[in-house]
């Protein structure tokens, strides 16, 4: 994918910042809140027009209705009296007379023939009779028509304040969700180039939020993308072509390595003196060791291309064959002797595996096992195959692992003079027996034989 130079991702960015979307945010919850507050007036208005409620001055309204006729009746009864208020009749000596007055505020009520325009929280209105007084109680608040609203519920006052706080309260909340929602609707580019990056993904468009401080992060990010995309296509070229020339090394060298140790070899049938003899043996066994280092080569190139092949079904059987064969071949070359030990659930299972690389997994393991067994010792393989999962257990006679090599013995170029990695492997053997047993979905283990003393390596392969 090309990439986009970074002038045109600067056109690319948004006008818009976080600031301004929080100032259209606060702006149109502050413009939500004022029509909501203009609603609720409005509709406790109509409610007061309706009459539920009553206006604040209504039962003064009410009062100066009824004043007259409670000057003039004969006797003051319930009926007279508007149904907002309450009352109560005194004889001129203070004696109650009728009303439904609490008790308390009988006595509030009493002073208020004395004090004009006295109250307590609420009003009350003096009227005088012929030898009586009335005194109403009443409220200059909003009320509701039904008293027993009046009783049970808040003041509408507060009840609509109570209400409109927490309709505005519901508002914010909302718009509050609402920004948070689109905050992270315009994160989701960063998320999903986040994700990809992490997916080790580095060919992918970075698609743009719209808003400016997103963006620039986008366009940082971008050009780190690419950079790391370079870096990484480079390097990768760069170690492709350092595999294939020491590959090409390896293979030149064995030319003539061979022609050096076949003429040592053919020196050393001629007729010669001791310390002839003696160059020829040095010559011949460092040919031989400079042949153990361009095999290692190979093994390390090998190893750098990882497993490629596609695995085939191929039968157990077979395996097992060409790996007996093999080590019994070491063992005649290392004079061991070789316990080979069968259990197979059936002797026509076929496994779904790359051939070679099992065997040469499995080798690599017995063959350090014969390098590291001393002669006239014994190796113990045992092979088990059930539910498609093929195990080799190979113990020795040897010094066993250090406590070091059962750590690390599996890590590539891991050396330990006193380990079991190998000496003429360089920790290579290892190492690519469990690529290959963990690209089989298998797994390789290090311990020491209790049975044997020496080394214990378990590795086990899942038909893919």
């Amino acid at each position: 994918m090309g990439r986009v130079k970074s002038k045109d991702k600067k056109n690319k960015r948004g006008t818009l910042g976080f600031g301004s979307m929080f100032e259209a945010y606060t702006f149109l919850m502050g413009f939500a809140l004022v029509i909501w507050a203009l609603l609720s007036y409005f509709a406790f208005v109509f409610l007061i027009y309706s009459g539920v409620i009553y206006p604040a001055n209504y039962a003064e309204y009410r009062i100066n209705d009824v004043l007259e006729q409670i000057e003039t009746s004969s006797e003051v009864t319930a009926d007279l009296i508007p149904d907002i208020c309450r009352y109560v009749v005194f004889s001129e000596d203070g004696t109650v007379l009728a009303g439904n007055l609490d008790e308390n505020d009988v006595e509030t009520a009493r002073k208020a023939l004395s004090y004009e325009n006295y109250s307590d929280g609420q009003f009350y209105k003096v009227v005088p009779r012929t030898d009586e007084y009335v005194v109403l109680q009443y409220r200059l608040k909003p009320q509701y028509k039904s008293m027993w609203m009046n009783e049970h519920l808040p003041n509408p006052e507060i009840l609509m304040t109570l209400f409109v706080f927490i309709c505005c309260v519901g508002i914010m909340q909302i718009f509050a969700k609402r920004f948070g929602y689109r905050i992270r609707k315009k994160m989701a580019p960063m998320r999903e180039a986040l994700e990809q990056i992490g997916d080790r993904n580095l060919d992918f468009k970075i698609y743009y939020s719209g808003v400016r401080e997103i963006d620039e992060c986008l366009v940082a990010l971008d050009d780190m993308r690419y950079a790391l995309k370079t870096s990484l296509e480079k390097q990768w070229e760069t170690e492709q072509e350092k595999s294939r020339q020491m590959s090409a090394l390896a293979h030149d060298i064995k030319t003539p390595l061979t022609v050096v140790r076949g003429n040592s070899e053919l020196l050393l049938e001629t007729e010669l003196s001791d310390e002839q003899k003696n160059y020829a043996d040095y010559i011949s066994g460092s040919a031989l060791q400079i042949q153990n280092y361009v095999q290692t080569l190979i093994e390390v190139t090998k190893s750098q291309e990882g497993i490629e092949q596609e695995p085939v079904n191929v039968k157990v059987v077979d395996v097992l064959a060409d790996i007996k064969r093999q080590t019994m071949g070491l063992s005649e070359v290392y004079q061991l002797q070789i316990n080979w030990r069968e259990d197979l659930e059936n002797g026509e299972a076929v496994i779904s595996a790359v051939y070679d690389h099992v065997v040469r997994a499995v080798m690599n393991i017995v063959r350090n096992a014969s390098e590291h067994t001393p002669k006239g010792g014994v190796i113990n393989i045992t092979v088990t195959y059930s539910g498609g999962k093929l195990v080799f257990i190979v113990e020795d006679s040897g010094s066993g692992f250090t406590p070091e090599a059962l750590v690390h013995g599996t890590e590539q170029f891991f050396m330990d003079d006193s380990s079991r990695t190998g000496s003429s492997h360089y920790g290579i053997g290892l190492f690519f027996a469990k690529k290959v047993a963990e690209g089989h979905g298998g797994d390789i283990v290090l311990a020491n034989s209790k049975e044997n003393g020496g080394a214990k390596v378990e590795i086990s392969f899942i038909s893919q």
